[in-house]
């Protein structure tokens, strides 16, 4: 997430080589994964079967079509928002996900096997 100027002077860097001047949200900020999530909220607000949480994004739909459909308006809206994702940390279309200590397939929601 891009920050205002001041907000790039807050989180200025001071090295032995030199200061760097941060234009994006660290995360070592203390307030920064709430205001992230609050992004992602946002962004995805509306948008049912969508679950959001921090940088892990849960899609569900009952076929294919729905799922494409819904998978295509995250992806616009995070166009749109000015996010990017990283391919190789994506997964699509499997039929069983492990999702915040539970397990989320066709038949529903399970506590995850230990």
């Amino acid at each position: 997430l891009t920050v205002d100027d001041a907000t790039a002077d807050a989180q200025t860097i001071i090295t032995h080589r030199g200061a760097f001047r941060v234009k994006r949200l660290q995360f070592g900020i203390s307030a920064a994964p709430g205001i992230f999530q609050n992004v992602i909220d946002k962004t995805v607000a509306g948008i049912q079967g969508v679950l959001p949480y921090f940088d892990d994004i849960l899609i569900a739909a009952s076929d294919e079509k729905e799922l494409a459909n819904r998978l295509e308006t995250v992806l616009h809206r995070f166009a749109k928002a000015g996010l990017r994702l990283k391919a190789d940390k994506c997964k699509f279309c499997l039929p069983r996900v492990e999702f915040l200590g539970f397990e989320v397939d066709a038949t529903g929601i399970h506590p995850a096997k230990a």
